[in-house]
């Protein structure tokens, strides 16, 4: 069985579940903003780099890591995916994630976080090996070690 949280602390017991975020309704059409101390670009391969306090942001979306790395589609220069890496912390709302790696396929909503992934919705915390995020959906998985802490009321 897996457990379900929902934004408002409720937790509710499901076969098929998976763990609902505090995070409106996403939109993968709106732009994304990226900063970082430093750019590199490499058109050959259509990706950048950004590096030193990077921080990528889409709607109420927050991602921020050591180090990411933008892949550009082939075509007309739309974000693809993003990925994360080192110290990554992600934000959703009032909802937050940490992880070493993550990758955030933009189109899709995908965003795969491994490595010591901590999720905490306020007074609850679930840690993995895995967590398996759609921001369309507002669904995740986490697998692999997983670990929770409930906090009654």
């Amino acid at each position: 069985m897996a457990v379900i949280f929902s934004c408002m602390g409720s937790i509710a017991v499901a076969q098929s579940g998976g763990i609902l975020l505090g995070g409106g309704k996403h939109d993968a059409t709106l732009p994304v903003e990226i900063t970082a101390d430093t750019l590199s670009v490499d058109q050959s391969s259509n990706s950048a780099s950004f590096s030193g306090n990077a921080k990528v942001g889409q709607g109420e979306l927050r991602l921020g890591a050591d180090q990411i790395s933008v892949r550009y589609d082939q075509t007309g220069g739309q974000i693809s995916s993003v990925t994360a890496t080192g110290n990554v912390v992600f934000t959703n709302g009032v909802d937050m994630a940490e992880a070493a790696n993550a990758v955030y396929n933009v189109s899709a909503g995908g965003l795969v976080m491994t490595g010591n992934v901590l999720l905490v919705q306020g007074a609850t915390a679930i840690s993995g090996d895995r967590m398996d995020l759609n921001v369309l959906a507002n669904t995740a998985k986490v697998s692999g070690n997983v670990k929770t802490v409930l906090t009654p009321k």
